[in-house]
């Protein structure tokens, strides 16, 4: 063989080569997920049989610890009679609003924090005294100010989760590199426009996770609150079964609450990102 058609054949085995080496890494990485999957679905399955074990061997009383297949049938009863729907719907609600009016005030406060010293130095102390009042201790207040019912609640996952974006959001825009507030200065940006283009998608990683962990603190709140606070939802729903003696409702609305949460988590906190921060470049930022 020629030296040239030599070279034109070890090209081509090198591109070859190259092009087989990504969808090797794709199918590793493919199979290390699928493996990771079913790990995590095996732990699940070992926590449901070590629960049936419990309740078989008569570990716990059974009017107070019912069994997987139990909390099944209360399952279909509670979908069939509406109940659990009904319930939910009334939570989703309750934290949605709740999320996004803390979302609402958050963020922009949290962007005059970070960016403004003098605005830091003069409302920081009041945000870090509030800040660590749980947010059942609202409970009785939210009542007196907006009886028993949706507001009330509502209130309650509001000033329960804001200081999470607050606070996140101050940092994002903290750690926001100088570079860019410097670029701004040179060609004298407007300061509206410097708040869209460089101090709201620089601190975007920060701000989705304050939501998130509002999210999250929002549902641990609710149930207490609704507990207290209202005739309707998931916690009303849990604390009335309690009353009825009825742990496999109980059970049935703490599951609820946990698939709501996962598909929240990795569903839409996920569609998020993917539409802003990867959208935007600022997943490093």
């Amino acid at each position: 063989m020629s030296e040239p058609m030599a070279d034109i054949a070890h090209s081509r085995v090198d591109a070859a080569t190259t092009r087989a080496a990504p969808r090797r890494r794709s199918w590793i990485s493919r199979i290390r997920i699928t493996s990771d999957t079913l790990l995590g679905w095996a732990t699940i399955a070992g926590f449901v049989l070590v629960w049936e074990i419990v309740y078989r061997l008569g570990l716990m009383p059974p009017w107070a610890f019912p069994s997987p297949w139990q909390v099944v049938l209360a399952f279909r009863d509670l979908i069939a009679n509406g109940v659990l729907l009904q319930n939910t719907l009334a939570s989703i609600g309750r934290q949605f609003t709740g999320v996004i009016l803390a979302a609402i005030v958050g963020i922009p406060v949290g962007l005059a924090l970070g960016a403004n010293a003098r605005v830091r130095a003069a409302f920081l102390p009041l945000c870090r005294l509030i800040y660590p009042i749980p947010g059942i201790a609202w409970i009785p207040l939210a009542i007196l100010w907006f009886g028993i019912g949706f507001t009330s609640t509502v209130f309650v996952i509001f000033f329960s989760g804001i200081w999470s974006i607050i606070f996140n959001t101050m940092t994002g825009v903290q750690t926001l590199s100088g570079l860019y507030t410097d670029v701004a200065k040179v060609y004298m940006a407007p300061r509206g426009l410097y708040v869209r283009r460089i101090l709201i998608p620089g601190s975007l990683p920060y701000i989705i996770t304050g939501m998130r962990l509002t999210y999250g603190v929002g549902w641990r709140v609710i149930v207490g609150a609704e507990m207290i606070s209202s005739i309707t939802g998931l916690g009303f729903l849990i604390d009335d079964a309690r009353w009825q003696l009825r742990p496999d409702i109980m059970v049935c609305g703490m599951i609820t609450i946990a698939m709501i949460g996962w598909v929240s988590e990795n569903w839409f906190f996920d569609f998020v990102e993917r539409r802003t921060i990867e959208r935007w470049g600022m997943k490093s930022v």
